[in-house]
């Protein structure tokens, strides 16, 4: 089964806690690269669940706004609603 943005973004958080947390206890070129690693990941994860969020929202609306054009004019009034 294929994980969504947001299980990825959960998981990529978890994976970063653990690299911080080694990163703290040694501070070696491979926990540092290790850190950075995962917080860009989250950072270009958290973009993907950004746009999934505003598009998943527009479409909600552009559907609010179709059911109230329909239903004006269901109701005889020609007049557009916005």
């Amino acid at each position: 089964m294929s994980d969504d943005v947001h299980d990825k973004l959960t998981k990529a958080y978890l994976e970063y806690y653990k690299a911080n947390e080694a990163f703290e206890a040694r501070r070696s070129h491979r926990t540092h690269a290790s850190s950075r690693r995962w917080l860009r990941e989250i950072r270009s994860l958290a973009k993907e669940r950004m746009e999934e969020i505003h598009h998943t929202f527009k479409a909600k609306k552009d559907q609010q706004d179709n059911d109230l054009q329909v239903s004006t004019e269901c109701n005889g009034l020609t007049e557009e609603t916005k």
